[in-house]
């Protein structure tokens, strides 16, 4: 399996995992704060977190500031969110207060960040993914480290946020 194999297979496992995520949540659950910690994060949270984070690294960035899906499809309008915010950088209190609305529209979003990603990765070169970015919060990188790190390991840390909050907010985890 070459390295761009393996990025393909661990992006598609990694959506298909957030896209179970909301799975059987009631509103309350998605944006209850697990076990009332003060600094825990909400499923809600981690979700639209995950997905403006590779919405913006893959389309801003890797591409040459090419306008996200976010932007492009309207969506901080239509779900009443802030139109760049990602989540990085924001407050405890500001993170907790975030809220999907519109379930199924925000879903809308994360398949098209999904078929956009998959498009620009099934793409790549072996000479563009050595090529070097610069990322504003963990520095200069390949193209494939950057898919692995700011996608497939940061994308799970965040899926493991949400199976620990699934079953802190009394849903069914999805792994077991």
């Amino acid at each position: 399996m070459t390295l761009l194999e393996s990025l393909i297979t661990d992006l598609r496992r990694l959506h298909d995992a957030l896209d179970k995520s909301l799975d059987g949540l009631s509103s309350e659950q998605l944006h209850m704060v697990p076990a009332g910690h003060p600094k825990a994060n909400t499923i809600a949270w981690n979700v639209w977190h995950y997905v403006r984070t590779e919405d913006n690294v893959v389309r801003f960035v890797l591409q040459n500031r090419r306008p996200t899906v976010w932007v492009e499809g309207g969506y901080p309008e239509r779900l009443g969110l802030h139109p760049a915010a990602q989540g990085t950088g924001m407050s405890t209190e500001d993170a907790q207060a975030l809220r999907i609305k519109d379930v199924r529209l925000f879903t809308e979003y994360m398949t098209k960040t999904w078929e956009s990603t998959e498009a620009y990765v099934k793409a790549l070169t072996p000479t563009e993914l050595e090529r070097k970015v610069a990322l504003k919060f963990v520095g200069e990188m390949p193209v494939a480290r950057v898919l692995a790190q700011v996608g497939v390991t940061h994308g799970f840390t965040h899926f493991g946020e949400i199976e620990l909050a699934r079953t802190l907010v009394g849903a069914t985890p999805l792994s077991g």
